[in-house]
């Protein structure tokens, strides 16, 4: 045996293994789009990805007036119960979610993810606007979920154009105008992306 197959062996063997990504899906969502969020995730970063058993949205989180869910609950909840294991964890739901932010204090949005923390979450209930069809609301989809993400490890909204990290502002044309790829500045800023 040759010296260098033995240390290929042995660093093999020694190689931090990747960060664990986990999707929760909250409430029922469709397999299908587990499916491709998860392939989205792994286009992108360098990262292993696992889907956790489906559990219901978190009732601390519900917010009645407007019969949906507060995103930053959802977050707390997230964070608190992910297993150790698990870097990052993003909630997964159909149901729509909102925020308080300088727009008002329930304004719905896409999804939200913790700047540098260990959860994020994403909505499908507005990613059909417009009448998407399966082709565009797959590629919303993928974006938002890797945008939110890429808040967890750090990246901040970026205001180069097409970076996947530009902000929406509320607006899923931005969405749809964004590559879905980070810029040179965010990619230089985030060693997991592929």
């Amino acid at each position: 045996m040759s010296f260098l197959y033995l240390w290929s062996l042995i660093s093999g063997v020694l190689a931090d293994p990747p960060p664990v990504v986990a999707i929760q899906p909250l409430g029922p969502v469709k397999q299908a789009d587990v499916q491709r969020v998860q392939a989205g995730i792994e286009a992108l970063y360098a990262v292993s990805v696992e889907v956790l058993p489906e559990k219901p949205l978190p009732k601390s989180a519900y917010y009645p007036p407007r019969d949906r869910y507060k995103a930053d609950g959802i977050i707390e909840v997230l964070a608190a119960e992910a297993a150790p294991r698990i870097s990052k964890v993003i909630g997964f739901t159909a149901r729509d979610i909102s925020t308080t932010n300088d727009e008002g204090k329930d304004w719905g949005i896409f999804g939200l993810g913790q700047l540098g923390g260990r959860a994020c979450v994403i909505s499908t209930f507005r990613l059909r606007a417009g009448k998407a069809d399966a082709k565009l609301f797959q590629a919303r989809l993928v974006k938002v979920v890797n945008h939110e993400l890429g808040h967890t490890f750090g990246l901040d909204h970026c205001p180069t154009a097409g970076c996947f990290m530009q902000d929406a502002v509320g607006k899923i044309a931005t969405v749809d105008g964004e590559s879905g790829k980070p810029c040179a500045e965010c990619a230089a800023r985030l060693p997991l992306v592929k």
